[in-house]
């Protein structure tokens, strides 16, 4: 017997988010596209002439934050009906619509830059001075002013906006052969052929017989290994153009001019690299407990395989995760994050059981992974595959991070600082993890629900505190490669990456080494440049901020929701010193670790 997904239209409308909100239907958005598209033009009288008055100057950063705003609104009602039934030829035509759009309105905003840089300091001081609608922008400036070794003339500039979508066509490409043209063989389980697909493959994975497992994850690697040479080329089509970029604008890489544009030093990627390394033999520590843990299971000698540890998805439970509905699930994370008190708890609350912010049911075409999205002025989107589990609730609780990190940031900035840099953004995540987790622990009345929790927590240090420093050294690798005049293939990056993972796991896991390699196709986030480290730093301070909020409780929680407020109005280093953790050191990644060292210890003294 054959099980099959729902289509999109058979879900019920709980399970979905409400896009709705945003336009009613593809007229509505249609007849927003036309608006912004009629006003394409609206800079060009700005042109030339932001030296000339303050007014001027503020008119037009106005007019361009007003245009911005309503183009993101048509780019991001697009992207997430695309996300949700990916196959469907509308919303691929709506996508690629939007992505022209975007591309339109950059390259007509692109002269402001190297105008506003061409004014004389002390003239831009006069500015402000004199026009006080402008104070609003003095840090936005002030960034700018960092940049300007880098920023190119008007005519550049717009060059530069124009290309990004054609550019950016890589990774769509990417995107579609993934979410819309793989196909993958179904597993069997009794007498039942159950679909693989990007939405069923994390149940799969933790599925209790270890035949489904095995079967599931060869399924999903053999699924994208047939498409192993078209996603190598989008992948280095994808990092040539970053490295275009790179140096049109004068960094002496890649990765300087990721850093350099989200105001990160060099230090902080190194110190993280280092500090990985320099712990590896508590990874390796990990996989000998889960042989120990095995082997006590079925009371034989047991081997840990790279499909009981996916690299894309939870480890195999040692014990059955608790049952959770996504109503529990909710209530579970809300109580979790009572430290923050009422005002964070209550409009999360509302979001998930009542204004349906999260995108949670599984229906056919439905891409993998999931995020949290959004625009100032509207409400919180969440995309995710929900299953009825502790690993489905974490992260309900990780994308609700994301969310109420925007719902603050937009609620208490304007347009110009209402998002944040994505070093900042995998803090609020986790930190929602690690409270939640917390509170889990502290109410665990059995043996096998406390092992549940650290199983739970020992998976999401493995994604971020393991897999993600390891994509991060082979994302850097291969940047390095192609910065030298050599070429990327997919022989060389499946075997690369197997060979990192295999330092990881120091010859304690027995490595399929062919489907091992193939775990870069899974990880979409290689088509935003050096983002993959983020999620690393972003669980060392989150673990450090959880542990001030329930040690200091409301004088650490007021600085933390300060933080969340703060948006892009600070830089991200500051802002994170606001809330009480200095990422320039490596001291925050060291404790991260040393709370995963005692996530082993707890789980050592159960096995034993």
């Amino acid at each position: 017997m054959s099980v099959t997904l729902p289509k999109r239209s058979e879900l019920p409308k709980e399970q979905t988010w409400s896009i709705e909100s945003v336009f009613a239907g593809e007229a509505e958005w249609r007849e927003a596209f036309k608006q912004v598209e009629a006003r394409l033009g609206s800079l060009a009288p700005f042109a030339g002439r932001l030296g000339e008055s303050a007014k001027v100057l503020l008119e037009a950063l106005e007019t361009r934050d007003a245009l911005l705003h309503d183009m993101q609104r048509v780019f991001f009602y697009a992207n997430l009906n695309q996300a949700t039934d990916g196959a469907n030829p509308l919303y691929q035509t709506m996508s690629a619509e939007a992505r022209g759009l975007f591309s339109r309105v950059s390259a007509a905003a692109a002269y402001i830059q190297p105008e506003i840089l061409a004014i004389e300091p002390a003239r831009l001081d006069a500015f402000l001075q004199e026009e006080k609608g402008l104070e609003v922008y003095r840090h936005h400036l002030e960034r700018l002013a960092l940049r300007r070794p880098h920023v190119r003339s008007a005519e550049v500039e717009s060059l530069m906006a124009s290309v990004s979508d054609p550019l950016a066509s890589l990774a769509a490409a990417a995107s579609a052969a993934t979410n819309a043209d793989m196909k993958f063989a179904p597993v069997k389980k009794a007498d039942q052929e159950l679909p693989v697909s990007h939405s069923t493959i994390n149940g799969l994975l933790v599925d209790p017989d270890p035949g489904v497992r095995k079967a599931a994850w060869e399924s999903y690697a053999d699924g994208h290994l047939a498409f192993k040479n078209t996603l190598t080329a989008a992948l280095q089509g994808s990092m040539k153009s970053y490295i275009f970029q790179s140096k049109a604008r004068g960094y002496p890489s890649a990765l300087e001019m990721s850093l350099s544009q989200n105001f990160i030093p060099r230090s902080v990627f190194d110190n993280l690299i280092n500090t990985f390394q320099a712990h590896l033999p508590l990874w390796h520590r990990y996989w000998s407990l889960r042989r120990k843990a095995q082997s006590k299971k079925t009371g034989r000698q047991e081997a840990v395989y790279t499909h009981d540890i996916p690299v894309y998805g939870a480890p195999a439970p040692f014990v059955k995760s608790p049952e959770l509905t996504f109503q529990q699930a909710a209530e579970l994370i809300c109580r979790g994050m009572e430290p923050l008190g009422s005002e964070y708890v209550e409009p999360m609350r509302k979001g998930l059981l009542e204004e349906r912010w999260v995108d949670w049911g599984i229906n056919q075409g439905k891409r993998p992974g999931a995020f949290s999205s959004g625009i100032k002025g509207s409400r919180p989107f969440i995309f995710m595959s929900f299953k009825p589990d502790l690993f489905s609730m974490s992260t309900l609780a990780h994308e609700l991070g994301h969310s109420m990190h925007s719902y603050f940031s937009r609620n208490a900035q304007p347009f110009v600082y209402a998002s944040y840099s994505l070093f900042v953004a995998e803090v609020a995540s986790n930190f929602n993890q690690a409270l939640t987790r917390a509170r889990l622990l502290r109410e665990a009345k059995d043996q096998a629900y406390r092992m549940a929790v650290i199983e739970e927590a020992l998976s999401n240090f493995h994604r971020y505190l393991f897999v993600m420093p390891t994509l991060a050294r082979f994302e850097l690798e291969c940047y390095q490669k192609l910065e030298q005049g050599g070429a990327l293939s997919a022989p060389f990056l499946n075997n690369r990456l197997a060979e990192l993972f295999a330092e990881g796991y120091g010859g304690q896991v027995e490595i399929d080494h062919e489907r091992l390699g193939a775990s870069w196709m899974m990880f979409l986030h290689l088509y935003q440049p050096f983002y993959v480290y983020q999620y690393a730093t972003g669980i060392a301070a989150a673990n450090a901020l959880a542990v001030d909020v329930l040690q200091e409780g409301q004088s650490a929680a007021k600085r933390y929701l300060e933080f969340l407020k703060s948006g892009d109005s600070v830089f991200p280093l500051d802002a994170l010193k606001m809330a009480g953790i200095d990422m320039t050191s490596p001291e925050p990644v060291k404790r991260a670790f040393g709370v995963l060292e005692r996530l082993l210890d707890d789980l050592e003294a159960i096995l034993a």
